[in-house]
């Protein structure tokens, strides 16, 4: 599975279902109009960027929202390209209708190219249920106090724990461990070599040989620390101190102290769905093909807290508006996203995402689904929320991305390349100097 994505999820998606020989990148799918006749049909372009599981699931629900309505819509999916087929859209003057992207980049084509429509007037007309949604959701919907985005589903960042092994450890299968001592005496126990000492099963998934994971690790240690990315106004970097050396520390005692991880380790999520790994930090998006697979028992808890706090990745995909539609467009695709918020549990149980309003998590058949159990966790830690940084260049900020500067350079320390101290004081001046250009997006 490839690493070098911008977003690994979105990769994950497209590759982890067999309907995407059905969704080809750049395929164009027209959707049905119901009873509005050719002449009175305005068609509305919509550019997405999510594989075949979520887009699917986009493309139905967009395809019931127009039914019996005086406009139709086609669809590009551009997979992992979407964000620079827009890029490059805003300079051509070459933008869709619609459009869905990660959180983190939305700052970017807010702040740094102006070229997405605030929407409260649009919400307003069509009467969208902003009072429904989770509240710490409609926070990073808004720039500069402004709302921008609408979520169709989110996820967060989860610890999956093989029940099997657990239970061949004589490991409480009922709780978490309860403190980074904890933590690491479950990761010994659960570790297997072979003959010569070798690691033949991971006790705590890490890997060297892709660098994500071991960033991904070090974002979740560095929040429950104290620490932070970037400060809330969004001015100062907040990672090259105690927090930050802390949470590099942990993520090198994996392979070099407690000795848990084989380094070697390529694809991750294999790795996982074979039984390779008793512990495993990632996205709620993995819950479903874990249930696919044959034979694997497995709970999932939020991070353990380890540092100061809890401390929890969230993120979501958004629908947005590009700058410059007309009033009529404006209001057809507000009422296309709000079908998305009045239907919020359908459309979780339909893409394996969490709902995005109050509504949909009461969804008799999203509380009764298979994946719920495992989302619930989740569900009642926005408490504890952290996001990746918006900015015009979110990428390097990003502690889940696969090829922005912080993980680049963190790399280096993973593979002892360089000291702690010396990458933090080299990437803290080069994300300063960012930051002190154009500030990220404020979270207060």
């Amino acid at each position: 599975m490839s690493e070098s994505s911008k977003l690994s999820r979105r990769r994950f998606l497209q590759l982890g279902s067999a309907a995407a020989a059905g969704m080809a990148l750049g395929v164009r799918t027209p959707l049905a109009t119901g009873r509005a006749s050719a002449a009175q049909t305005q068609t509305l372009r919509f550019w997405i960027g999510l594989g075949a599981s979520q887009g699917d699931a986009v493309t139905a629900f967009v395809n019931r929202a127009t039914q019996g309505k005086s406009y139709k819509v086609t669809i590009d999916n551009f997979g992992d390209d979407a964000e620079t087929k827009f890029t490059a859209g805003v300079g051509a003057n070459d933008m869709p209708d619609m459009f869905e992207t990660d959180y983190p980049y939305m700052g970017g084509f807010v702040l740094g190219l102006d070229a997405l429509e605030p929407l409260d007037d649009t919400l307003k007309a069509v009467n969208y249920p902003t009072d429904k949604v989770l509240p710490f959701l409609l926070n990073r919907m808004k720039f500069n106090g402004k709302i921008y985005a609408l979520p169709h589903g989110w996820n967060s960042w989860v610890l999956y724990y093989n029940l099997t092994h657990l239970e061949e450890a004589k490991l409480p299968t009922d709780r978490e461990p309860a403190s980074l001592e904890e933590l690491v005496e479950w990761s010994q126990k659960l570790t297997k070599k072979d003959a010569s000492g070798n690691i033949i099963r991971s006790g705590f998934l890490n890997t060297q040989a892709q660098g994500i994971l071991p960033l991904n690790l070090w974002g979740v240690a560095l929040y429950q620390y104290g620490g932070s990315v970037v400060t809330a106004d969004g001015k100062k970097t907040n990672f090259n101190n105690e927090a930050g050396r802390k949470a590099a520390q942990f993520v090198l005692d994996t392979f070099y102290k407690w000795n848990v991880s084989d380094p070697t380790v390529g694809k991750r999520y294999d790795y996982w769905l074979t039984g390779q790994a008793s512990m495993f930090y990632s996205g709620t998006w993995v819950v479903s093909s874990s249930l696919e697979q044959k034979g694997l028992r497995f709970k999932t808890s939020l991070f353990p807290k380890i540092g100061d706090k809890r401390a929890v990745q969230y993120e979501y995909s958004g629908l947005v508006v590009p700058k410059g539609k007309s009033d009529a467009t404006k209001k057809a695709v507000g009422e296309i996203y709000k079908y998305f918020a009045d239907n919020a549990g359908e459309f979780a149980v339909l893409s394996s995402q969490l709902p995005l309003t109050t509504e949909g998590l009461a969804y008799e058949k999203y509380a009764k689904s298979d994946t719920h159990k495992y989302f619930a966790p989740s569900e009642q830690g926005g408490e504890f929320a952290f996001w990746d940084v918006a900015h015009p260049q979110s990428a390097d900020f990003a502690v889940y991305t696969g090829n922005g500067l912080l993980k680049r350079e963190l790399d280096k320390i993973w593979a002892k390349q360089a000291t702690v101290d010396e990458i933090l004081n080299s990437v803290d001046k080069q994300l300063q100097k960012i930051l002190d250009e154009t500030p990220a997006v404020a979270t207060v």
